[in-house]
């Protein structure tokens, strides 16, 4: 995965695609992170065949103008995978198939890149900084941290879904009362008040 800052003007991602390219690399998805007044913020999956190729291409982006190679490394998948990532690690937390604090950890850090997530005591936690979040989970807080900046949107994504999960599951890891199937037909239930 490369995350790199790119012009916002047109073409200027074409030509990032096209260095790509010329290096060897097939581009298999591109994902607009954050778009700035003057850059964009994007993620692009990009394969190769050898490790020479990755290390051709770094070298061809420090050249293009404009151009700044935030961070380049493994991907933990497409980036439109976040949706099905968020969507399973949901329903692992809502079946009892991870813990609350498992589940958190695991859903955030994996829909952020981030190389840890540690679930602590607040008094324990480092403070947040650019590569760092600090969340807080009922007294305590969620740490997580890259080796790249967090982008406000990434950050404000990384709240929504903290509070969705603990909203799901429950704010101290129970579970809620399943409701019971629905049931008649469906024109009946959706007439009902």
């Amino acid at each position: 995965m490369l995350r790199c800052s790119v012009p916002d003007r047109p073409g200027a991602l074409a030509v990032l695609a096209g260095t790509i390219g010329e290096a060897g690399g097939d581009i298999q998805a591109v994902d607009v992170v954050e778009h700035g007044e003057s850059d964009a913020l994007d993620d692009l999956v990009v394969v190769f065949d050898d490790a020479q190729q990755l290390s051709t291409l770094l070298a061809k982006i420090e050249g293009l103008e404009g151009v700044e190679l935030i961070h380049a490394g493994p991907s933990r998948g497409h980036p439109g995978d976040a949706v099905t990532r968020l969507a399973v690690g949901l329903e692992a937390i809502l079946n009892g198939a991870m813990t609350m604090e498992h589940g958190i950890r695991a859903l955030l850090g994996g829909l952020l890149r981030a190389s840890s997530a540690e679930l602590m005591e607040t008094s324990a936690a480092p403070s947040a900084t650019d590569k760092r979040l600090v969340l807080p989970v009922d007294g305590r807080v969620l740490v997580l941290a890259r080796d790249y900046r967090f982008t406000s949107t990434e950050r404000a994504r990384a709240e929504a879904t903290l509070r969705a999960a603990l909203e799901a599951g429950g704010s101290c890891g129970r579970l809620p009362a399943a409701a019971p199937p629905p049931t008649g037909d469906l024109d009946d239930r959706l007439r009902q008040p």
